[in-house]
């Protein structure tokens, strides 16, 4: 009872409450909740009568036209109104503010953003298929709230550059299908938050550098279907969260690093239906690329270097272009890359006669090669396909697959396959191998052979192994005569012959490839000869004034309905021989500075450049490593000398040949003397010979100058060896004097001065006496003073107790022995010494001064004597005590400052007595023995 009285309680509420909504809502309206139910009323105006707790109001489809005048104040809940498809021609009014978050005015008439002060929380406004024509400064007052924004397929033409300002928590924007063919500089200044921006269908024809700079959060750009023919360098700069980028059906040319810049997060571009006809390098910018499009363009070559920096790459569609070439190891930059479609192109050669294209491709799944007119697989040509699922050669007349052709691809499960034309001779007979044709899907193959007769029309399936014969003489082409690599001059003619062999007897169609691109426009020869059991057909392939575009792989394609084959690739070089595009110039340089050495040539290859000199090995520059490459034409010779002087052969060498050319180096050098020239001092009678050896370029003027008067030839005065001798016979007395050189060339002015004097006969016999006797003097003196220190170290190897000296009880050593001498005494005193050596002074003095009073010697008191171990060395001095300097090293002295006896304050010299056989007129022998002097730190200079 309990339970049918709540359940009665429950309905009369339900009624209730039922009852009072359809009071509240408008009689042509459905009110489910919050949701009010308006469309397709032919309604003309805002209803009344509305639920106050009406959330969302649906007004679709009706037939409001006009402006339309809203008042909301009693609906104070509502935050959805939908408007769409009616005929409003002016953006409606809100007479109080609203809490409305998305407002839909799709389909109808309004022609300007206005009146949007009353939305300040609006979040979504959809004005698609309006008659929106632009946008000012002023058409988004404050709707800092506004996140979605459609104002696709309107008739906008211009933004202003400030039009968007008031917008900064947009999040996606859509302008697609508009009039718009140019967006001002400044446009997204102020939209940071942006992520989804769709500008497709307008006729925009350029991206500025910079244009997108302020959006760093958007992902998603779509540019589709303009009129775009040049992104700037830096068009995408700033976009460094953007992942996906449609640029397709433009009139884009060409792809190029300037304008993927910065697009570092890019997952996926899409750049099909273009005019793209080449793909330069710049992929280092889209190094997170997993997609890239490039279908329906004119593309004709894939290099090597196309794809570098694609390592993420997974999907690469390349079908729907020009593709007749990809250059082996292309796909070994895109090791990830699972999806790659090449349908409708003409990459027969790719699958006819390649090697390893597909090398690096280990995780590719899927691969279709529909229609490349590919008529022969080869057996290499999936190589490398380990992980391939699905095989697409569609609408390919295949004629013969090669031998194990699909071993490469174990996990091959879909392949599909149609051909009317199968050669099902032995050659194909591989297929029906049980373990192979079991594998094989068959479910997606539709092979039917086209020769011999009897298997003709029959499918592949149908036909035993015991079928597969082979033919005595087979038609299809095999190629006898391969066409010969060559190297040419540049603007020779030059022809390339290739032989094919086939039984049948139908025409071979010949194609010549150059770098596996298909030659048009060429000059060719046919012609046929019966022999090798078949007819032999030929082409000739004639390039007249050959340049060097022409260089590279020639190849010959010959096919009939039974086959194709492929020649060997011809290597056509074409050289251009050496030319100098920069001749090496004569040149003057001064010495010390650099000289600089031009030389350039242009050839192909392009010629080495080398350099001689004086036609030799010898280049002083090179070997002293003075020699400097500023440029590769441009040599620089450093601190350049006389020896860098020569002729210097430039030589430009390549294999089509060598040329040379010449260049003259001139080192200009001041005038310089080798050497000095030296005092002369003769007797009358005899010859003088001045040298004066120069140096210099150009080479010196020699001028020989007396007492400063210019010399002249005589019958005595001679100048030989270019001015560089001066010779004077039979010399006098008035040929003493001063002699001055002058040597002079553009660079300068040098001299120098000697002294000649001629003595007369009576004064140089006496120099020469004196001299003799001095010379002599010294010698014996030097050969006693050995003999004194050959005894004392004699003695003091044997010490004697003898040496004991008791006046101060002291041992004497070898280091401080006082004897020296042969005299009678061994111990003399200092003053006997000093005496003995004053008297040996005087006697020499006296002796010498009777040959010639105008030598004197020096007083024994006012010198010293320094002894060497071979040398005795006098010296002046102004005072008998000043101590002596043992040992020093002395300069050489004069001859009257020699054989003297030292005296010192500490270690007396000996004077030792006279020989025996010396007399007392002769000069005495004068030597020293100090016990202190070490004789191995002693210098001796003989006198």
């Amino acid at each position: 009872m309990l339970i049918a009285y709540l359940l009665f309680v429950s309905t009369l509420l339900y009624e209730a409450v039922i009852c009072n909504v359809k009071k509240s809502c408008h009689k042509k309206c459905d009110c489910l909740g919050t949701y009010v139910d308006c469309s397709k009323t032919m309604i003309n105006t805002f209803p009344e009568a509305l639920p106050p707790w009406m959330e969302t109001l649906d007004l679709n489809l009706n037939k409001i036209d006009g402006t339309l005048t809203i008042d909301t104040s009693s609906y104070l809940h509502l935050t959805t109104l939908k408007l769409t498809k009616n005929s409003i021609s002016s953006f409606p009014i809100f007479v109080n503010k609203t809490k409305i978050n998305h407002l839909n005015l799709a389909h109808n008439k309004i022609e300007k953003l206005e009146a949007l002060e009353n939305l300040p929380n609006l979040k979504t406004l959809d004005m698609n298929k309006n008659k929106l024509v632009f946008l000012d400064d002023h058409s988004f007052p404050q709707s800092t709230h506004l996140k979605i924004l459609n104002l696709n397929n309107n008739l906008i033409t211009n933004l202003t550059a400030n039009c968007l300002d008031t917008l900064i928590n947009l999040v996606e924007l859509k302008i697609s299908h508009n009039k718009l063919n140019n967006l001002p500089g400044g446009l997204f200044k102020k939209l940071k938050n942006l992520e989804f921006l769709d500008l497709s269908r307008n006729h925009i024809t350029v991206i500025h550098g910079l244009l997108f700079m302020d959006l760093g959060n958007l992902k998603t750009i779509i540019l589709r279907q303009n009129q775009i023919e040049d992104l700037q360098d830096g068009s995408f700069f700033g976009l460094i969260n953007l992942q996906s980028l449609h640029l397709e059906d433009n009139n884009l040319s060409k792809i190029s690093k300037g304008w993927l810049y910065g697009l570092n997060s890019l997952v996926y571009l899409n750049i099909s239906y273009n005019r793209i006809d080449q793909i330069k390098s710049g992929w280092e910018y889209c190094a997170e690329l997993e997609e890239l499009d490039l279908s329906y363009n004119k593309l004709q070559y894939i290099e090597k270097s196309n794809l570098e920096n694609l390592r993420k790459l997974q999907k690469l569609h390349l079908n729907n272009n020009r593709l007749s070439f990809i250059e082996e190891g292309s796909f070994n930059n895109t090791p990830m890359l699972r999806i790659l479609q090449m349908d409708h192109n003409y990459l027969s050669w790719l699958i006819e006669d390649a090697k390893e294209t597909f090398i690096g491709l280990r995780n590719l799944k899927k691969l279709s090669l529909a229609n490349n007119k590919i008529l022969f697989i080869k057996k290499e040509a999936f190589s490398g396909l380990d992980n391939l699922d699905e095989l697409n050669l569609l609408q390919n007349n295949v004629l013969e697959i090669q031998d194990e052709a699909f071993k490469y691809m174990p996990n091959l499960e879909y392949l599909y396959l149609n051909s009317s034309s199968l050669v099902c001779d032995c050659s194909m007979s591989w297929l029906k191998q049980p373990n192979i044709f079991e594998s094989l899907p068959f479910d997606y193959i539709n092979a039917f052979c086209g020769f011999p007769e009897k298997n003709k029309g029959k499918n592949l399936k149908e036909i035993s192994l015991t079928d597969f014969s082979c033919l005595e003489n087979s038609p299809k082409p095999t190629i006898i005569f391969h066409p010969e690599s060559k190297m040419v001059l540049e603007r020779q003619n030059i022809t390339l012959k290739c032989g094919v062999n086939s039984s049948s007897t139908e025409k071979i169609n010949f194609v010549w490839k150059k770098d596996n691109h298909d030659l048009e426009l060429i000059s060719t020869n046919h012609y046929s000869s019966f022999e090798f059991n078949g007819m032999t057909q030929f082409s000739v392939l004639n390039l007249y004034n050959i340049s060097m575009s022409q260089s590279g792989k020639y190849q010959c394609v010959a096919s009939n309905e039974f086959g194709i084959t492929y020649s060997n690739r011809s290597v056509l070089s074409v050289v251009v021989y050496p030319f100098f595009a920069k001749v090496p110039g004569n040149s003057s340089v001064k010495t010390g500075l650099t000289a600089r050495l031009e030389c350039a040539a242009n050839g192909y290859p392009v010629p080495q450049i080398s350099w001689q000199k004086d036609g030799g090995t010898d280049f002083p520059a090179a070997q002293e490593r003075r020699m400097r490459v500023a440029r590769d034409d441009v040599f620089l010779i450093v601190d350049v000398k006389l020896v860098d002087m020569g002729i210097y052969s430039c030589t430009a060498k390549n294999v089509a040949g060598m040329i040379a050319a010449n260049a003259t180096l001139n080192v200009l050098e001041p005038p310089w003397f080798k050497s000095e020239m030296s005092n002369k001092q003769v007797r009358v009678g005899e010859e003088v010979v001045l040298e004066c050896l120069s140096y210099g370029y150009p080479k010196p003027k020699i001028k020989w100058i007396k007492d400063g008067v210019s010399l002249t030839l005589s019958n005595r005065h001679f100048f030989t060896a270019e001015n560089q001798l001066l010779v004077i016979m039979e010399a006098n007395t008035d040929d003493s004097g001063t002699y001055q050189c002058e040597i002079t060339n553009s660079l300068g002015v040098n001299s120098q001065k000697v002294d000649v004097l001629v003595m007369p006969l009576y004064q140089s016999l006496i120099h020469e006496y004196t001299l003799g006797l001095v010379v002599i003097a010294i010698i014996l003196c030097i050969i006693i003073i050995s003999s004194i220190w050959v005894l004392f170290v004699y003695k003091a190897k044997r010490p004697s107790p003898n040496l004991i000296n008791n006046a101060d009880n002291k041992s004497l050593d070898s280091s401080n022995s006082k004897d020296s001498g042969t005299g009678e005494s061994t111990k003399r005193s200092q003053e006997q010494l000093f005496n003995e050596c004053s008297n040996a002074g005087q006697k020499l003095n006296n002796n010498l001064g009777n040959l010639s009073p105008e030598i004197n010697s020096p007083l024994l008191t006012h010198a010293s004597v320094i002894l060497g171990e071979n040398s005795v060395k006098y010296k002046h001095s102004k005072t008998a005590t000043l101590p002596v300097q043992l040992p020093t090293t002395e300069p050489h002295e004069t001859v009257e400052d020699q054989i003297k006896c030292i005296k010192t304050s500490e270690k007396p010299c000996s004077i030792p007595a006279l020989l025996p056989n010396e007399t007392q007129d002769s000069p005495p022998i004068v030597q020293q023995s100090c016990s202190h002097v070490n004789l191995h730190e002693q210098t001796v200079d003989p006198l």
